[in-house]
């Protein structure tokens, strides 16, 4: 074992350069596939601590656990077993759930009995009353005594000491001092008992989750203490418990992935565990779905996750394949004279196999603390490629990050050393046989593989475009969740166009060279004619290329246009940045003009004073602001009722330049054009197109809108399909809100306005409150835009394939410079005939930058090509999914993009360019001649 260690370290030191580009591709693949789950566990915290906040529809706050025991009627119920279920409920549960508890509550009661009243001398009222003993713990803690006292756990009187709530005395006519008989059921049948009231309660707070049973079941109560109800009446007099439950609310903020399945299996297993203890009891009510969807929401996010990262992770591996091959090529030699030397197979495999063991345990050490680092990068995302420093990431480790660590340094390490059995089967004759057929196809065109994929990718496309496969879905937030097959089948797309693309290389540099040999210098033709002998060692490199730049082009079209849409659509419902409902005075008439009394369920007059304009006029931080009102009226033609409308008044100017437009919905004239025209005329109205389309209007004609039973008519000057907050399916009018209030009683109109860059709407509110004016509402659609980046799945998505692209991009310039550098060390022999035969140190430069150009420049145009086609292939399809959405599924490509792309590959080829031509200038000629005769 020691001398192949030995043997290891010299041949890693040897190859060191190798050995570090190898390692750092098995320490990216690791911390990718680590950081997911980190981010999972992160995204889930987020999910958590928002529905913990909206808490439950039904009125239990999550994390509420209550049981139940109902007894049988007249069935007698040991006080041993209510013990041992009590001890199970308050003591070991608590402990198996893990999580701190914010209440807990535990109450007995009997079944309702006869209450009288007994008097000092013996004689008793005529009430019929029915009420109940019960016992519930900590309830000093959370009531006020509004008269009389506690009760005494401690007392040894004949009576029973007892409180009730307020609403309890006053209902059932107790009287605080006075005792009363109670029918007490036991097992050997009824038993009077006295109870004495000594006291009335109020709760300290009602909202609390302590009173979980509602304040009405206290009314029929009379609340003992819960040593007594166990003492006197369970075990003393063998009492018939008519009830049981316990009510426990857990802190669930710092529930994470990995206790899911664990608590999902124990609230499974409760009602059992307790039925065991005693019969007759269930579980009312339990966090076990919000366990579930938390399971499943985590699950469907994972998964979506790893499905983005396939094809970054499948580049890495690839990388490390590639790799291997490359150390291998310049092993192939020594591995071939081993094998004639009669080294057996697997003794080489296992020095490549613990060479990839130590390295991936190497990278796993490393690459955790790194995957941290990416899960805190996808949380700060806030698109493709942007960046959010001030957002938190609640990060904490879990077993699930070092086992996919550790998945990908097995896949890793088996790429690596894939390719070994393949070179190591070969004696020296094999190798020289093979280099003398090395313009043998490689394996993938042989199996057609570049076909299969495209096949596949063409099925895949067919499914979203038959509508078996949704590219997304609307979310009830509005947003957009999408379909992880939406970014992996464009990948697998790129892929084969890819390879389809290589396929096609070697033909066109022989047409080329066909074409050009006689006209070209000779550095070109040497070119050509290299890169058509040796075009196999290009294509790792040129495909990795391809995947990079195309997946980036892809992913960045993708993300800016779903982030562009969503932005649109809410900005489009609100109409524009911020619309603000100041609160305006206003007068009731609550007596006609003859002085009678107006009824309630009869309209009464109101005359509102509208407020000053000066504060409007200062708001800080607004650019613009506009009057609108919009109002429900009925619209009419000569007489003719035509159905309900939607009034819009504005004032045209302002509104200019507060609305939100979109240049495109406005193709017959620009939003401009239509604003001068209501503008030129006082009574003009701009009318929607499904409106007037479906009446056959036109500018010209005449309308009439009833609005609070006045009359307005209006001239048509301009039909529109579409207008700030206003759906285009639904009839509605534009109209000069001063010329509609010249017709109809002031109403409160809102202020749309535009904000500066960053302004907040605090000091807006605070400005108007410091002028006497109060706001209603105020809805900013920045804000709900802002929620909606920050929605734990669309932070995932733009989260992975912005670190996908980093990723992707740090294998490619990494796997560049290697494959350049040792494409130069393995070409020395070569470039050093070029230069005794004659040509010329520029000359060689000039080949090699060629060389790089119809490679290296080929593959990232080849790849830009793709991307955008890609785009243009299955982007329509998330307009299909947002068909109905306003305004419509517009596909965005931003030329920033393609620019920030372009930016890194051609430093990256910058780079490369400069190496090789350092490399080139320490290159001598005798050098090379003598390495020739080595050989």
């Amino acid at each position: 074992m020691r001398p192949m260690i030995r043997f290891l370290r010299r041949k890693m030191w040897n190859n060191r350069a190798m050995t570090i580009s190898s390692f750092i591709g098995l320490l990216l693949a690791v911390s990718f596939a680590a950081a997911i789950p980190l981010y999972t566990n992160h995204a889930l915290s987020r999910i958590i601590s928002v529905s913990l906040a909206e808490g439950d529809n039904a009125g239990a706050p999550p994390g509420s656990l209550l049981t139940r025991y109902q007894a049988a009627r007249g069935e007698y119920t040991e006080p041993s077993a209510i013990a041992a279920l009590n001890e199970y409920m308050s003591d070991k549960l608590p402990g198996r759930i893990g999580y701190p508890q914010l209440q807990s509550v535990a109450a007995y009661s009997l079944a309702q009995s006869p209450l009288r009243h007994v008097g000092p001398d013996g004689s008793a009222d005529n009430r019929r009353r029915q009420m109940s003993l019960m016992a519930q713990t900590g309830l000093a803690d959370h009531v006020t005594l509004s008269a009389g006292a506690m009760y005494d756990p401690e007392s040894k009187n004949e009576y029973i000491e007892a409180i009730v709530s307020e609403t309890a005395l006053a209902r059932n006519y107790l009287k605080i001092g006075d005792v009363y008989q109670y029918q007490l059921p036991t097992k050997f049948g009824n038993k009077t008992i006295e109870v004495k009231v000594v006291g009335a309660f109020t709760p300290k707070d009602e909202s609390s989750d302590y009173w979980h049973q509602g304040l009405d079941v206290y009314t029929s109560m009379l609340m003992i203490a819960p040593e007594t109800f166990v003492s006197s009446l369970l075990e003393t007099n063998s009492a018939v418990i008519g009830s049981a439950n316990w009510y426990a609310l857990y802190d669930l903020a710092g529930l994470g992935t990995s206790d899911l399945n664990r608590l999902e299996s124990l609230l499974q297993r409760l009602e059992t565990d307790m039925f065991q203890i005693m019969r007759n009891t269930r579980v009312d009510i339990s966090f076990l779905d919000l366990i579930a969807a938390f399971k499943r929401e985590s699950l469907q996010l994972q998964a979506m996750l790893f499905t983005l990262a396939a094809p970054m992770l499948a580049m890495c591996f690839y990388y490390i394949y590639m790799n291997a091959r490359q150390s291998l090529e310049r092993q192939r030699n020594d591995i071939a004279v081993l094998r004639s030397r009669g080294a057996e197979m697997g003794l080489i495999y296992r020095i490549y196999l613990l060479e990839g063991l130590l390295l991936g345990a190497a990278a796993w050490l490393l690459g955790m603390p790194i995957a941290g680092v990416m899960a805190r990068l996808m949380a700060a995302t806030d698109g493709f490629m942007q960046f959010a420093p001030g957002k938190q990431a609640n990060l904490a480790w879990n077993s699930s990050a070092g086992v996919y660590g550790l998945a990908a340094v097995v896949v890793a390490v088996l790429a690596s050393t894939l390719p070994v059995s393949g070179y190591g089967k070969q004696s020296i004759v094999d190798y020289k046989k093979e280099l003398a057929r090395a313009d043998r196809a490689p394996l993938w065109q042989r199996l057609y593989l570049d076909v299969a994929l495209a096949l596949a990718a063409a099925a895949g496309w067919y499914a979203f475009y038959s509508g078996q496969l949704q590219a997304g879905q609307q979310t009830e937030a509005g947003g957009m969740q999408l379909h992880p097959l939406f970014f992996f089948v464009p990948a697998v797309a790129i892929f084969a166009a890819g390879l389809l693309c290589l396929r096609l290389f070697p033909i066109v540099l022989k047409l080329l060279h066909r074409m050009l040999r006689r006209r070209i210098p000779v550095a070109l033709h040497l070119v050509l004619v290299q890169l058509s002998r040796s075009q196999k060692t290009y294509f790792p490199l040129m495909l990795l290329l391809v995947m990079t730049m195309g997946l980036g082009i892809y992913h960045a079209s993708a993300a800016r246009t779903i982030d562009q849409n969503e932005t649109e659509q809410l900005m489009y419902a609100n109409g524009a940045d911020v619309v603000l409902q100041p609160v305006w005075e206003a007068e009731v008439e609550l007596y006609d003009a003859e002085g009678n009394y107006i009824p309630e369920d009869q309209p009464r007059t109101i005359h509102y004073a509208e407020p000053p304009s000066a504060p409007f006029e200062q708001m800080p931080g607004v650019v613009s602001s506009a009057r609108v009102l919009t109002q429900d009226g009925d619209i009419g033609i000569g007489g003719k009722s035509l159905g309900k409308v939607k009034l819009m008044g504005i004032d045209n100017v302002g509104f200019a330049y507060t609305g939100w437009w979109r240049s495109d919905l406005y193709k017959n004239a620009h939003p401009y054009t239509l604003l001068r025209l209501l503008g030129a005329y006082e009574h003009g109205a701009i009318v929607s197109k499904s409106f007037a389309s479906r009446h056959g209007l036109a500018p010209g004609d005449l309308i009439r809108v009833t609005l609070q039973g006045e009359p307005i008519e209006l001239v048509i000057v301009a039909i529109t399909e579409y207008w700030p907050s206003l759906e285009p399916s639904a009839p509605f009018v534009i109209a000069n809100i001063d010329y509609v209030y010249d017709h109809i009683p002031l109403m409160p109109y809102a202020l749309w306005l535009k904000m500066e860059e960053g302004a907040r709407m605090m000091p807006v509110v605070q400005h108007l409150r410091e002028h006497g004016i109060e706001t209603a509402s105020v809805k900013d659609a920045r804000n709900e835009t802002i929620l909606r980046r920050l929605q734990p799945s669309r932070e995932g998505v733009f989260g992975i394939l912005t670190l996908g692209f980093l990723v992707s991009v740090a294998v490619s310039f990494i796997g560049y410079l290697i494959f350049w550098l040792f494409s130069l060390a393995r070409r020395t022999l070569q470039m050093g005939i070029f230069r005794a035969t004659g040509l010329s140190r520029g000359g060689l430069t000039f080949m090699l930058l060629v060389e790089q150009l119809l490679t290296t420049g080929l593959s990232i145009a080849l790849g830009l090509a793709i991307g955008r086609a890609a785009s243009r292939l299955f982007l329509p399809f998330l307009q299909a999914s947002g068909q109905n959405q306003t305004p419509p599924f517009a596909i965005v490509f931003h030329m920033n993009d393609t620019v920030q792309l372009l930016s890194i590959v051609t430093v990256m080829i910058a780079i490369g360019a400069f190496l090789l031509t350092m490399q080139i200038r320490r290159l001598r000629v005798h050098q090379a001649v003598k390495l020739g005769e080595e050989r």
